[in-house]
């Protein structure tokens, strides 16, 4: 969320996954495939509606603001500044075949390398349920 007076950051982040995007989208763009890694609650409103909720009592409303099959999709987070989202990019290269999963998100500057760890943390479990 964004908060006055605070330096935020984009970071982007790559992880290399054995896994086809197809299988992979799945656990990016629906509920079920986002709280088997990402946040413990996620509930979709709507078609394009989603809240997530954490264990620890954090929680966040989105909207998808771009979805495209097997390739990305794009949320806005209800409160972030404009132009803030999250996002979760599949880039396959087209002779190695080799899968990577980009996400982007904006942050406290501060929080930056924190946010990154987090992050590195939720994909190593995602690898484990994928069996990637």
């Amino acid at each position: 969320m964004a908060t006055e007076g605070i330096k935020r950051s984009k970071i982007e982040l790559e992880y290399s996954l054995r896994s086809s995007p197809h299988i992979l989208f799945q656990y990016i763009s629906n509920p079920s495939g986002l709280q088997s890694w990402f946040a413990d609650h996620v509930d979709i409103f709507g078609g394009v509606r989603y809240r997530f909720a954490w264990n620890d009592g954090t929680e966040y409303q989105a909207k998808i603001i771009k979805n495209v099959p097997n390739k990305y999709i794009k949320f806005a987070i209800e409160g972030s500044a404009e132009g803030e989202y999250l996002e979760f990019r599949i880039d396959q290269d087209a002779i190695t075949g080799d899968v990577e999963l980009l996400i982007t998100e904006f942050v406290n500057e501060d929080e930056a390398e924190m946010a990154a760890s987090i992050w590195d943390v939720a994909v190593e479990n995602l690898c484990g349920i994928i069996g990637a």
